[in-house]
């Protein structure tokens, strides 16, 4: 199976995982302990690589993301138009 990418990126969420966590205050291991109460379970590294765009984010991390932030799915998704241009 052929993994598609947009503009070389995995994802069009990583810069909003990567600013709501700046904002938070939070490490990207304290993000990871946070993701784990929602039975979501991800390493620092993951994290880096999606703030980054070389891994992918399915559904449900997406949302977990949004809950720990407290924000929507709308805040997460916010600005990826942008990246189909």
């Amino acid at each position: 199976m052929r993994i598609k990418r947009i503009n070389s990126k995995l994802n069009v969420i990583g810069k909003n995982v990567k600013k709501y966590r700046i904002k938070a205050n939070l490490t990207q291991q304290q993000l990871c302990d946070k993701l784990d109460l929602y039975g979501l379970n991800l390493y620092h590294s993951d994290i880096y690589l999606i703030e980054y765009g070389k891994r992918i984010v399915r559904d449900y991390e997406a949302l977990a993301f949004a809950k720990v932030f407290d924000i929507s799915l709308d805040k997460i998704y916010e600005g990826a138009e942008k990246e189909l241009n």
